[in-house]
């Protein structure tokens, strides 16, 4: 396992990544679809030449692995109570994506000990070079270690659907985001549209209550169609973008992935900013 860790770091060195841009990926709701537009984004994103990693962060519930269709065989609670390299976590998957897996009691904050903390946060400043990206895929709402994670990341992705329930989930999330930090720039993909025209009025009714109640641009992304493949991939535990490449659904989140890119560079990040911050939150408790 310590020969392929190696093996892992020594072909990311020769990456041309120079500082991660780290995401949040949040919901409000569960049911939407978050984990499974996360890992079909990130594949999107490698086809464009890029190198990403997909941290599991759903405590206890994280399926990052089963969408993939394998069940990864060391989490985060590995590296923290074993002192594993996080290398030695890092599964590569078809295509090259790089996953890690979330595990049980990650939420618990009164299981990790101060030197667990500062184990992991020295192992996560070696990812810096070696990915363009790094989606932190979170569970629904917002946990106290969740929200640490959140809040250090250099923007959030919001997914939602047109239901009202998924609209209303997910701006109170941001509104509770923005709370603790206005800073932070919103990205917004509408999941499940029945047609363009749900889509974009998902996205307008999201839009004008982050305007008119935070005085916040919300960034929207695209919109994924309601399609059947989505379904089908899901029952094979094989991404939709790998498994019907030409399908609706996956070139809408092809085109997510264009656009995201486009946004991503006209802002500034620093991957040092969110270890750091990280570290500033953690130490907080």
């Amino acid at each position: 396992m310590i020969d392929q860790a190696e093996s892992l770091r020594k072909q990311l060195m020769l990456s041309s990544a120079k500082s991660a841009r780290v995401i949040s990926v949040v919901s409000g709701k569960g049911g939407v679809g978050k984990t499974n537009i996360t890992v079909n984004l990130a594949l999107s994103l490698i086809k464009m030449g890029k190198r990403v990693l997909v941290m599991d962060l759903d405590v206890g519930m994280g399926n990052v692995d089963l969408i993939l269709g394998r069940r990864a065989p060391k989490h985060i609670m590995d590296l923290l109570q074993n002192q594993l390299s996080v290398w030695e976590i890092i599964e590569e998957g078809r295509e090259g994506l790089h996953t890690i897996a979330g595990g049980r009691n990650f939420g618990s904050i009164a299981l990790i000990t101060d030197d667990m903390l500062d184990y992991f946060l020295k192992q996560l400043e070696e990812l810096e070079t070696f990915y363009d990206f790094i989606f932190l895929d979170m569970g629904a709402g917002a946990t106290e270690t969740a929200l640490k994670f959140i809040l250090s990341s250099h923007e959030i992705l919001v997914i939602a659907t047109p239901e009202i329930t998924s609209i209303t989930d997910a701006y109170s999330m941001m509104k509770f985001i923005h709370a603790k930090d206005s800073t932070l720039p919103f990205y917004l993909a509408v999941n499940r549209c029945e047609n363009k025209r749900e889509g974009r009025e998902t996205s307008h009714k999201l839009t004008n209550v982050c305007k008119q109640f935070l005085n916040k641009d919300l960034i929207h992304l695209g919109m994924i169609p309601l399609d059947q493949t989505v379904l089908e991939s899901v029952k094979k535990q094989v991404p939709f973008t790998l498994n019907k490449p030409a399908s609706e659904a996956s070139r809408a989140v092809a085109d997510l992935a264009r656009t995201y890119t486009g946004a991503a560079q006209q802002q500034k990040a620093s991957y040092k900013s969110f270890v750091s911050r990280l570290k500033s939150l953690f130490s907080e408790r």
